[in-house]
């Protein structure tokens, strides 16, 4: 995975496998303390101790599809080549949280990728499911809440709300990014 755009959509799928309602995805910066937090919290049916003990093994995987499960090997060795920390919690029936923090002061950081095309297509393609998005720089803050958009009268699924929905979710991100102090590796 090139960018953080890719491993969200990747744990996003993950958290939908698991019958996930809710969704919860952050993207936190902490431009003083050089780190960015990537957050997935969702609801759906959790893990058990000994799976989330696994849950980093590249060669475990709940997929009857194949036998290896590599997307949360790659987000755990992304975020520690840049010094950061890798977690996961989860309890059965309750849900689960990946959290991937990065070293932004380290040149191995991530950029962010297409956050807001990934984000409005998972909105898209699954229209029962609500998201919330953060993204959020020191003081300054976005939040998408594809709920609080359906309770205003806003149709998801019109096939030219896609564009829209991915353009108004660039250009706040972009916004935040503005103030975004000069230092640091993590860029769009």
């Amino acid at each position: 995975m090139i960018d953080l755009a890719m491993h969200m959509m990747d744990i996003v799928q993950n958290s939908l496998r698991a019958g996930a309602e809710k969704v919860e995805i952050d993207l936190i910066e902490n431009s003083r303390g050089h780190t960015l937090l990537f957050r997935v919290k969702d609801n759906g049916s959790g893990m058990d101790g000994e799976t989330v003990k696994r849950l980093a093994d590249p060669f475990f995987t709940t997929r009857t599809t194949r036998k290896v499960g590599l997307g949360v090997p790659f987000l755990k060795m992304t975020c520690e080549q840049t010094g950061g920390r890798f977690t996961a919690f989860s309890e059965e029936g309750k849900g689960s949280v990946v959290e991937a923090v990065y070293r932004t002061d380290h040149p191995d950081c991530l950029p962010l990728g297409d956050t807001a095309g990934y984000l409005a297509l998972l909105l898209r393609a699954n229209p029962e499911i609500r998201f919330r998005f953060t993204c959020r720089i020191d003081d300054a803050e976005f939040i998408l809440d594809s709920g609080e958009l359906k309770e205003q009268g806003i149709d998801l699924q019109h096939p030219q709300m896609l564009g829209a929905v991915r353009e108004y979710i660039r250009e706040n991100i972009k916004e935040i990014y503005r103030k975004q102090p000069s230092h640091g590796f993590l860029c769009m």
